[in-house]
């Protein structure tokens, strides 16, 4: 990735809260970092025990999902999805 833009940090919050709402996760905060030429996505998020923190990866299809990439969404979904499992749903 080259560097990255303010807009573009605004787009990948936009995307991570866009996917996970997609995923149901409900209690939960997130911080994305750009990271050595990808996304570092953080979460963490209640679970029936307390809380959980996973930190998740993304490249430029981050930014493609929320641009409309349907194909760039679902493949991040498939990927975060075992690593959320454990985390309340709505």
């Amino acid at each position: 990735m080259a560097e990255i833009s303010e807009s573009d940090m605004a787009q990948a919050r936009i995307a991570v809260g866009a996917l996970m709402e997609s995923l149901g996760v409900t209690a939960h905060l997130y911080a994305v970092e750009p990271r050595e030429g990808r996304w570092a996505v953080i979460v963490e998020c209640a679970t029936e025990t307390g809380w959980q923190r996973a930190e998740l990866q993304a490249g430029p299809e981050l930014l493609a999902a929320i641009r409309g990439d349907a194909k760039a969404g679902a493949m991040l979904l498939a990927e975060w999805r075992p690593h959320l499992d454990a985390c309340k749903r709505g």
